[in-house]
């Protein structure tokens, strides 16, 4: 993970204020990250997917700087939006995957079944972004440790110093993330219709 704060920043001023090849060089300073993420975010989807990795960070990039008037703070508002970003691209791609499968033998996985090592995916995206705005309501932190967690791969020292706290607050937004999620895909699993 890029760890030039100061940089970025500046870059993000130019953006803002339209500075020829502003965006051009933010995308040299985060590409082979999000490019990183972006393989593992492809790696770790089901067979059968369509999204490449590349194609990922270009929906990425195209949802947050292909715009006119990008309005980026710094580090932490950058990766929370490609978080968003990639998260968007998942669930559009899930739901296409999906649409060919209505009525058709789409199973749910358990969320005790489906933590890998290192990165971990604890739904499908589509059921992530159904509860994801129930977690935003509750606690807005967790919120962003589970976007950056899922949807950009990120160890948990790397959140830590995009939001500013401790690894040890991370650890415990993430667990509160993981039950929240689980506590409330089981809630809607049980709800009749």
């Amino acid at each position: 993970m890029p760890d030039q704060d100061e940089p970025i920043t500046l870059i993000l001023d130019d953006v803002r204020r339209g500075a020829p090849g502003a965006k051009d060089r933010l995308l040299e300073l985060v590409y082979d990250h999000l490019r990183a993420i972006a393989a593992s975010q492809h790696a770790r989807e089901r067979a059968g997917h369509t999204l490449s990795a590349t194609a990922l960070v270009n929906e990425a990039y195209l949802k947050v700087l292909a715009g006119e008037h990008v309005d980026l703070e710094n580090r932490r508002h950058l990766f929370g939006a490609f978080a968003r970003a990639m998260q968007q691209a998942l669930i559009d791609a899930s739901r296409k995957r999906n649409a060919h499968k209505r009525g058709g033998d789409h199973a749910r996985v358990p969320l005790e079944s489906v933590e890998p090592p290192e990165a971990v995916r604890l739904a499908d995206p589509i059921d992530l972004d159904r509860v994801l705005p129930r977690l935003q309501e509750t606690d807005p932190r967790a919120a962003e440790v589970l976007r950056f967690k899922c949807f950009l791969d990120l160890s948990e020292p790397d959140i830590a110093t995009i939001l500013g706290v401790t690894t040890r607050t991370v650890q415990r937004d993430w667990l509160f993330a993981k039950a929240f999620v689980r506590t409330e895909l089981e809630a809607d699993e049980s709800k009749p219709g």
